[in-house]
C-alpha cells in the first residue's frame, strides 16, 4: 500500500431533531482568480475550501500573492453570519505550509456595502473570526489584503472554510491525541494520528493479521468533555473499487473513562463521516473499539479516516 491524497469527500450528517447547528450551509463559491496545474490539469477551484480533505484547497492563480482577488460566498437564501472558522494557508503538511503564502489579512465585503477587516495570525491552525456584528445576508465576499510569503511558491493558499451563526455548535473536540492497538507499517504514513487530525482523507490503518476486529484507538480528548455527539468515517473512499476493495467497520463501542460504555451499527457501504447522538457523558478519553468489520474485495485492512466528538 501507499499513502494517497484523495479528492472524493461525501459526508453524512444527522442532527437531533432538537438541536440547532450553527454551521452554514453554502449553496456555492466563487472567485476571481484561479489557479490551474499545467502539467497535471488539476484546477485548484474555490470550492475545494468547502469540504474535509486537507488535499483539496482553494489557490489564486496570479502567479503573484493575488492581493485584491477575492472568493465570493453564496448561501441559501438569507441567512445571519456571526462567525468565521478558516484555515489561512496549505495544510497538507508544514513544509507545505511554509512554502505556500499565508494570509495574515482579509477584508469581508457585505452587501449593505459595510465591510471588515480580519488579522490572522501566522500559526498552522484553524482560527476563529468573529464579525463586529452578525450580518444577515445572502452572499458576501472576502479578499486577500496581506500575506506572510511562502519561502518557495507565490500562491496563496486557503484549505478550508466555514460559516457560523450565534448559536447551537461550532465544531467538534480539538487537540486530540490518539495512539492505537496496532498500526499498519509504512514510514508513519498510517499513524493514529491521521484519525483525529480533522481531515477525512488521511487514515489510520490497523495493523493485525485479522483486518481490523478487535482493533482500537485510545483517544485522549485533552481534559474532561461533557460529550454529546460523535462522528466516524471509515473505508478508503478515493474511488468506489477501493472503498469496496478495504475493509470497513460495521459495529464501534466507545468505553469512557467514567468505566460506562456505547455501541453503535455502522453502514459498511456510507462514505464519509456517519454521526450518532450519544447519552450525555463526562470522560477525559474514549476507547474506540471496532467490533465488526466488512472485509473489503481485495485487501484486509480496516481504514479509519476521522473520528470526531462533540460537546
Amino acid at each position: 500500500m501507499k499513502r494517497l491524497i484523495t479528492f472524493l469527500f461525501v459526508s453524512l450528517l444527522v442532527l437531533p431533531a432538537a438541536a440547532h447547528a450553527a454551521k452554514l450551509e453554502v449553496a456555492g463559491v466563487t472567485s476571481n482568480s484561479v489557479a490551474t496545474d499545467k502539467e497535471t490539469g488539476i484546477v485548484y477551484a474555490p470550492e475545494l475550501m468547502l469540504d474535509d480533505e486537507v488535499a483539496g484547497y482553494w489557490s489564486e492563480g496570479e502567479g503573484s500573492a493575488g492581493l485584491g482577488k477575492y472568493v465570493e460566498v453564496t448561501f441559501n437564501g438569507e441567512v445571519e453570519l456571526a462567525k468565521i472558522r478558516i484555515w489561512p494557508g496549505c495544510f497538507i503538511d508544514k513544509d507545505w505550509w511554509d512554502r505556500h503564502n499565508r494570509l495574515i489579512q482579509i477584508e469581508a465585503k457585505y452587501p449593505d456595502f459595510s465591510s471588515e477587516k480580519f488579522e490572522l495570525e501566522d500559526k498552522m491552525e484553524p482560527q476563529w473570526l468573529t464579525l463586529a456584528e452578525p450580518k444577515k445576508l445572502s452572499k458576501f465576499k472576502i479578499y486577500l489584503r496581506r500575506v506572510e510569503d511562502g519561502n518557495t511558491w507565490n500562491a496563496t493558499v486557503i484549505t478550508k472554510i466555514e460559516f457560523f451563526d450565534k448559536g447551537g455548535l461550532e465544531g467538534p473536540v480539538e487537540g486530540l491525541i490518539a495512539t492505537a492497538s496496532s498500526t499498519y507499517d509504512n514510514d508513519d504514513a498510517y499513524d493514529a494520528k491521521y484519525a483525529v487530525d480533522g481531515w477525512t482523507d488521511t487514515h489510520w490503518v490497523e495493523g493485525s493479521k485479522a483486518g481490523g476486529n478487535g482493533e482500537y484507538l485510545e483517544i485522549d480528548l485533552g481534559g474532561r468533555k461533557s460529550l454529546k455527539r460523535f462522528e466516524v468515517s471509515t473505508g478508503w473512499a478515493q474511488t468506489d473499487s477501493f472503498f469496496q476493495g478495504y475493509n470497513r467497520a460495521e459495529k464501534v463501542t466507545l468505553s469512557f473513562s467514567d468505566g460506562s460504555s456505547q455501541s453503535f451499527d455502522l453502514d459498511a457501504n456510507e462514505k464519509g463521516l456517519q454521526s450518532f447522538d450519544l447519552k450525555p457523558v463526562t470522560s477525559s478519553k474514549v476507547k474506540v473499539t471496532f467490533d465488526k468489520v466488512k472485509k473489503g474485495d481485495g485487501h484486509n485492512e480496516l481504514y479509519v479516516g476521522e473520528v470526531r466528538f462533540f460537546e
